[in-house]
């Protein structure tokens, strides 16, 4: 089994659902672990075109962080967990983390983070 995983990725966006969030650009991080036998060939004779290619992977997670306002990070995790499963039928499992950096909670220090896991797989 491989793990392909993309990790800290990092996005400036709008997404709350205070009125200020929709407006103020904040911090978010991504960490995406995807769960594939897909890439075993590729492994084995070192062929790219048997890999998957994390690099379109990224520019589905780049889309729905950039391109979307959500109201909360369970949804942009369950959206970009499933368009990745959608996008790569072979995938077996995809596991989103969404953190939000520096949320407006009064007090609170720290971040706040959702995971969420979508099972796939050609059946």
């Amino acid at each position: 089994m491989f793990y392909l995983n993309l990790n800290d990725m990092e996005f400036i966006a709008c997404h709350g659902v205070l009125a200020e969030e929709k407006k103020t650009p904040q911090k978010f991080m991504v960490d995406v672990r995807i769960e594939t036998d897909q890439v075993i060939a590729a492994a084995q004779i070192d062929n790219i075109n048997d890999a998957l290619n994390y690099a379109d992977a990224y520019e589905i997670i780049r889309s729905i962080m950039m391109d979307n306002c959500y109201d909360l990070i369970e949804t942009i995790a369950k959206e970009i967990s499933e368009a990745i499963v959608r996008a790569y039928p072979s995938c077996i499992c995809v596991d989103v983390k969404v953190t939000k950096v520096n949320p407006p909670i009064e007090g609170f220090i720290g971040n706040v983070s959702c995971e969420y896991v979508t099972f796939g797989g050609d059946d």
